[in-house]
C-alpha cells in the first residue's frame, strides 16, 4: 500500500524540516544578494562564486491515495522565469566594420539607423575587440578572454594546444545558455563561427552548434562567411537548401526571420523575455549589395582613400567620437597615395568601395526595419539592444581589391585590367567581391593597421547601447575603457542574474570583464576595466590604466625581432605618438605585463600560422578517412571541411544511376560553385564531367552517346599530372567512363588546391545547391532519374 501523510498531520519532524529549508533558503537568497551587490568581476579578479542559477523548488503540496485528498502544487511544474522586470536583449554584431565607417561614428556611409539608435541611448568611443571574427564572437558570448576559450584565431586555424583548440569548454557557457535557464527565450540568426570545425558534418557532433551553446533556435551559417545572394544555410541542427527566389538577400532573410521568431515568441503570450542573437554576414566578404545600394554611392568617393581618412576624423572631432587634438596616423607604408594611382586603379578601387558603402547601408536598413518592428509591438521601451562589430575593418582585399576570392586564396589574383572589364557586375551574383586595403585603412580612421593586428585599426570598434527604460543620457558619447568581454557581465546585471559558478554540472572559470551598467548614467565614472592583453596571430599588445603597448609582427620572422611601441593613449587617443624610446622603463613594465597576462590567459605558445594549420599531419578531421566514401540522393550537403580532400590528388568518382524510358538530365554530383568546383551530370541524355578552374575556365569531359535507359556506372577518374609553378594550381588527366568503358578524355586540367573552403558550398548528390559550376546548367538541375548512389576513391 501506499504510504501517504494526511494533510492535516504534520509531524514535528517534519516541521523542523521545513523550518530549517526556509532558514537556508534565506541564507543562500543573502549570499546571492551580497554577491551581487558586490558588482561583477573586474578583469585580474579571481572571486569565487558559489551562486548558481534559481532551481524550481521543491513540492509543498500533499499527497492522499486520491486526487480528492491530495492538495496540488503546481510551483514546481512551471517554467523558471526571468527576474520581475528583466529586459528583451537584442544583441547585434556588424561583421569587419570599422570604427570610422559608419555615419554614427564619422564615417561617409550613411546608416541613419545605428545613428537614430546612438540617439536614443549611448555610444562607447574606447570599445575594443580581439581583432579577428571567432575570437571576437566567443569573448562576446562567453565574458571570456578568447585564449582562455580555446579561440586564438579561427575555428578552422586550431592547434593543439590548450589556447587554441577551436572549441569553447563547456567551463564558459555563453550568456544564451545562462539565460535560458532563467527564464529567457533565446534565439540566434546568422553567422556562428564558433563550431569546431570538426563538427561541418550533418551528424555532428552538435554540442558546438548554436543549439547545444545556449540558443532554442537557429538560422543561419556555420562558418566565417558565406555567399549573400546564395548561402550555405543551417537552421537549428540540419543543413538546409539555398533559396532561390528572384531578389533573395541573406540580410534581409536574417532580418526577417528575427522578425517572425520574436513576434512569435511574444504572442505565445508566456510572459518570458528572449535574448535575440543577430549577427550580419554584412560586411565581411563577399561584398554583396542591391545594385540600387550600390548606386547611391556612385562618385562619393571620387576625393580617394587620403582624403576620406582627413574628412573622417574631421566629422569625429566634430561630433565628439574622438578628441579635438587626436592625430590622425600616417598612411601605412604599403599603402600608395592616392594622387599616384592610375585612372583604372582609382575606378576599380571605388566601385569595389561603392559595393562595401552599399551593402552596410543596405544592412543598416534592414537593422532600422528590425527596431521599427519592436518600436510597433510596443516593447522597445525595456528592450536592450547592443550593436557592435567584431574587428576592424579587412585587411584581406590587399592591394588592389578582387572580385573573386577563391582566386585570392588560391594565390591567383584577378588584376586590376580584368577587374575594370566587368565594373558592372561587382556586388552582384556573378562575382565575390574584397575591397583594397586602403579603403579598409580609412574605415579603421583615425588608426593604424587593420583586422588581424593588435594596433587599434584592428581592435577598436562601434559600441551602441540603446535601452529607453534605463538609459537616460540620451545621445551621450562614454569613454571609459571597455572590451567584448564586458558584454555579458552587463547583460547579466541588466537581467539582474548574477554569473554562475556551475553550469549543467560543470563548474565555471570566472567572467573577465565587468558590467558596463556603471557608464550607463555616469559619464565621468572611472573605467573599471584597468588591464586588457591581446594577441592575434603572433602580434601583441597590452593596456593598463590608460597606456599601450603593441609590437606587430611580420609572419614568418622571430619574434624577438618584434618592435614594441608604446603609447599614452589616454591622451593620445590614435596611437601617433610612439614614446618606447622616451620612456624604456615604462616599456619594459608594459611588456612584462603582457608576459603575465599571457601566461595567466593561455596564450603561449606564440603562433603566426594562417592556413597552414591544415597541413599539421596530426590534425584531427572532420569525418574518418576511408577508402571508398558512398553519399545517397536526398541527403544534406557534405560541408567542404568534412568531405574527402580530392584537389591535386588522384581519386575516381562514380554515380550508380538508372536512366528510365525517354531520358533522364541532371546533377549526379556537385562540389563547389560558380567560382571553382567540379560536377558530374546529364545533360541531353549524355554524361558530362565540367570542372570549373577558379570561373578562370571550365573544361568539359563528355561522352558522345546517349545513355540508354537501364542501369549504368558513370565514373570520372582525375590523375595529376604536375604542380605547376603556382603552389597551389595542379594539372590533370580526366578519363570519363560508362560502365567501366572509356566515353571520352581530356588532359592537361587545372585544377586549384581548395575551392569555397569558406565562402562556398560542398558535396551534393542528385542536385547543385548554391551556384551552379558549370555554365551549362541553371540551379538546382536535379536529376531527373534515380541516383543509388555515389561513390568517391582518393588514391585510385
Amino acid at each position: 500500500m501506499m504510504c501517504v501523510t494526511s494533510r492535516n498531520r504534520v509531524s514535528d519532524g517534519d516541521a523542523m524540516i521545513k523550518l530549517l529549508e526556509a532558514f537556508f533558503s534565506l541564507v543562500l537568497t543573502a549570499l546571492t544578494l551580497m554577491l551581487w551587490d558586490a558588482g561583477p568581476l573586474h578583469a585580474t579578479e579571481t572571486v569565487d562564486r558559489t551562486v548558481l542559477p534559481p532551481r524550481p523548488p521543491a513540492f509543498s503540496g500533499e499527497i492522499g491515495e486520491t486526487y480528492q485528498e491530495s492538495v496540488p502544487d503546481w510551483a514546481p511544474a512551471l517554467p523558471l522565469k526571468a527576474p520581475p522586470g528583466a529586459p528583451n536583449i537584442v544583441l547585434i554584431v556588424l561583421d569587419d566594420v570599422g570604427f570610422g565607417h559608419t555615419s554614427a561614428y564619422g564615417g561617409p556611409i550613411q546608416t541613419p539607423s545605428l545613428e537614430a539608435l546612438a540617439q536614443d541611448g549611448l555610444r562607447f568611443n574606447n570599445f575594443h575587440t580581439t581583432a579577428l571574427c571567432s575570437p571576437s564572437r566567443g569573448a562576446l558570448l562567453t565574458g571570456r578572454n578568447h585564449h582562455q576559450i580555446g579561440l586564438a584565431a579561427i575555428t578552422e586555424a586550431a592547434a593543439g594546444h590548450p589556447g587554441a583548440y577551436g572549441s569553447i569548454p563547456k567551463s564558459a557557457a555563453t550568456v544564451a545558455e545562462v539565460l535560458k535557464q532563467n527564464g529567457y527565450s533565446t534565439m540566434a540568426f546568422g553567422k556562428w563561427h564558433l563550431a569546431p570545425y570538426t563538427a561541418y558534418t550533418a551528424a555532428g557532433p552538435f554540442d558546438r552548434w548554436p543549439l547545444g551553446m545556449g540558443f532554442e533556435t537557429f538560422y543561419g551559417f556555420l562558418g566565417g562567411e558565406t555567399d549573400q545572394w546564395a548561402p550555405l544555410l543551417v537552421q537549428d541542427n540540419h543543413f538546409i537548401d539555398t533559396p532561390v527566389q528572384p531578389g533573395y538577400h541573406l540580410t534581409e532573410d536574417l532580418v526577417s526571420r528575427a522578425i517572425t521568431s520574436i513576434r512569435d515568441q511574444q504572442q505565445a503570450n508566456t510572459g518570458k523575455p528572449f535574448f535575440a542573437y543577430l549577427a550580419l554576414g554584412a560586411n565581411h566578404a563577399p561584398l554583396h549589395a542591391p545594385k540600387e545600394y550600390i548606386r547611391k554611392y556612385k562618385s562619393k568617393f571620387d576625393q580617394g582613400w587620403d582624403k576620406v581618412r582627413e574628412e573622417t576624423l574631421a566629422r569625429q572631432k566634430a561630433m565628439g567620437i574622438v578628441p579635438v587634438k587626436t592625430s590622425l596616423t600616417p598612411r601605412d607604408p604599403i599603402i600608395r597615395a592616392w594622387d599616384v594611382l592610375t585612372i583604372e586603379e582609382k575606378t576599380v578601387y571605388n566601385r569595389l568601395q561603392e559595393t562595401f558603402a552599399g551593402m552596410l547601408d543596405h544592412a543598416d536598413a534592414n537593422i532600422g526595419r528590425l527596431l521599427a518592428v519592436l518600436q510597433q509591438m510596443g516593447i522597445r521601451d525595456n528592450t536592450l539592444v547592443i550593436v557592435t562589430s567584431d574587428n576592424g575593418a579587412s585587411q584581406e582585399g590587399l592591394q588592389h581589391g578582387v572580385t573573386n576570392t577563391d582566386r585570392y586564396r588560391n594565390f591567383n589574383p584577378e588584376t586590376v585590367e580584368e577587374m575594370f572589364g566587368h565594373l558592372d557586375q561587382i556586388g552582384g551574383p556573378e562575382t565575390d567581391p574584397l575591397y583594397p586595403m586602403g579603403w579598409s585603412l580609412a574605415g579603421n580612421t583615425p588608426f593604424k593597421k587593420w583586422k588581424q593586428d593588435t594596433h587599434l585599426g584592428g581592435t577598436t570598434d562601434p559600441l551602441i547601447v540603446s535601452w529607453p527604460a534605463v538609459i537616460k543620457d540620451r545621445g551621450a558619447i562614454r569613454s571609459q575603457y571597455s572590451h567584448l568581454v564586458d558584454i555579458v557581465p552587463t547583460l547579466l546585471e541588466a537581467a539582474q542574474l548574477p554569473a554562475p559558478s556551475v553550469v549543467n554540472g560543470v563548474p565555471q572559470m570566472p567572467l573577465a570583464g565587468s558590467s558596463l551598467g556603471y557608464a550607463f548614467a555616469d559619464a565621468a565614472a572611472p573605467s573599471h576595466h584597468k588591464v586588457q592583453y591581446f594577441e592575434m596571430l603572433g602580434s601583441r599588445a597590452i593596456y593598463s590604466d590608460g597606456w599601450t603597448a603593441v609590437a606587430w609582427h611580420e609572419p614568418g620572422t622571430s619574434w624577438s625581432d618584434d618592435r614594441w611601441e608604446l603609447y599614452h593613449t589616454d591622451v593620445d587617443f590614435s596611437q601617433a605618438h610612439d614614446l618606447s624610446a622616451e620612456q624604456p622603463k615604462k616599456l619594459k613594465d608594459m611588456i612584462a605585463l603582457w608576459e603575465s597576462e599571457a601566461k595567466k590567459n593561455n596564450v603561449y605558445p606564440l603562433d603566426d600560422r594562417r592556413y597552414e594549420h591544415a597541413s599539421d599531419p596530426g590534425r584531427p578531421v572532420a569525418a574518418l578517412t576511408k577508402d571508398v566514401y558512398t553519399y545517397y540522393p536526398g541527403t544534406s550537403v557534405i560541408h567542404p571541411l568534412a568531405m574527402p580532400q580530392l584537389l591535386g590528388k588522384p581519386h575516381e568518382i562514380t554515380a550508380f544511376l538508372d536512366i528510365p524510358e525517354g531520358t533522364a538530365d541532371g546533377v549526379l554530383m556537385a562540389m563547389g560553385g560558380e567560382f571553382g568546383g567540379f560536377a558530374l551530370f546529364v545533360r541531353d541524355g549524355k554524361p558530362v564531367y565540367a570542372h570549373n578552374y577558379l570561373k578562370i575556365e571550365e573544361y568539359e569531359v563528355k561522352g558522345k552517346e546517349r545513355l540508354s535507359p537501364g542501369r549504368h556506372l558513370v565514373t570520372v577518374r582525375f590523375k595529376p599530372t604536375s604542380a605547376t609553378e603556382r603552389p597551389s594550381m595542379f594539372t590533370g588527366d580526366v578519363v570519363l567512363l560508362v560502365d567501366g568503358h572509356e566515353v571520352a578524355r581530356r588532359e592537361g586540367v587545372r585544377s586549384a588546391a581548395q575551392y569555397s573552403a569558406l565562402t562556398g558550398y560542398g558535396l551534393t548528390v542528385g542536385r547543385n545547391i548554391g551556384t551552379p559550376v558549370s555554365r551549362q546548367y541553371k540551379t538546382p538541375f536535379p536529376y531527373e532519374g534515380t541516383i543509388e548512389k555515389v561513390e568517391i576513391r582518393v588514391g585510385r
